[in-house]
């Protein structure tokens, strides 16, 4: 991991509803209409966090086509990960950045 992938994540669940997002998606995938009703928000607030979390890696979309309106639905799902950090991981992954323009 570098500097700019950890300051993605950090800032994808910067948030209260990123971390209600996130909590839901652990149980399982939901479509927007859904999603937005569990977390409480408006369906563009929802687009712009799952937005921040789809670049950071934490989920991931997939929209499907049906027979009935509404025809297409647009499904979420978090992908798993670990993050651990520390003062002293935050230190090393700056200073691989640092080293990498030293060689």
């Amino acid at each position: 991991m570098d500097k700019n992938n950890l300051a993605l994540i950090l800032n994808a669940l910067g948030n209260e509803h990123s971390l209600s997002i996130m909590t839901i998606l652990a149980e399982g995938e939901c479509y927007i209409s859904e999603l937005a009703r569990l977390v409480g928000i408006s369906r563009p607030l929802l687009y712009l966090h799952l937005k921040k979390l789809e670049n950071a890696g934490l989920v991931e979309s997939e929209i499907r086509h049906f027979e009935e309106p509404p025809y297409t639905k647009k499904f979420y799902k978090a992908k798993n990960f670990e993050l651990i950090l520390s003062l002293s991981k935050i230190k090393e992954i700056v200073n691989q950045e640092k080293n990498l323009w030293l060689q």
